[in-house]
């Protein structure tokens, strides 16, 4: 073995029982995501097209005086609920850690509801929940291709599986 030390985020450290809670969100998205999807999608209410990869690197903030953001890389750009984009970036990403993502949470329901009516924020928050256990499985599938960042699956388990399955 040579004399580099690996980086923390490429060794798998996690207890293999919190693993588990991959399989309640598996069986919880199972019996009520294609249902809850399609209500909405049928209703008219509260679907969206979203950005479906949205982290700090496809971002782009304007040096303008106006601060303009602005998102690349939209090639997987879908259908889904609004809150998809931000689990993304916050549970992934950003802020995983509950008292911060709240404030972050609550302006971007905020400024949602300035052009979106009819939608509680009990609705905001249930659908926040859903896009967590959607968007856990991204750190999976980017294990699965070969790219060995165990971070974004831990930040997934522990800043907010641990927090809805406990």
């Amino acid at each position: 073995m040579n004399n580099l030390v690996k980086s923390q985020r490429h060794v798998n450290t996690i207890d293999k029982k919190k693993l588990d809670l991959f399989q309640d969100a598996i069986q919880l998205l199972k019996k009520e995501y294609i249902n809850y999807i399609d209500t909405r999608f049928h209703s008219g209410k509260n679907i969206t097209i979203i950005h479906g990869d949205l982290h700090p690197g496809n971002t782009f903030l304007s040096k303008s005086i106006d601060k303009t953001v602005k998102f690349i890389d939209l090639e997987a750009v879908r259908i889904g609920l609004c809150t998809e984009d931000l689990t993304m970036l916050l549970a992934l990403h950003i802020e995983y850690d509950k008292k911060y993502e709240k404030p972050l949470i609550d302006y971007y329901y905020h400024c949602l509801c300035e052009n979106i009516k009819e939608y509680p924020y009990e609705t905001f928050i249930s659908d926040y929940k859903i896009s967590i256990m959607e968007n856990m499985f991204f750190a999976i599938r980017l294990l699965n291709r070969g790219t060995y960042d165990f971070t974004m699956r831990d930040k997934a388990i522990k800043g907010l599986l641990e927090r809805y399955f406990k």
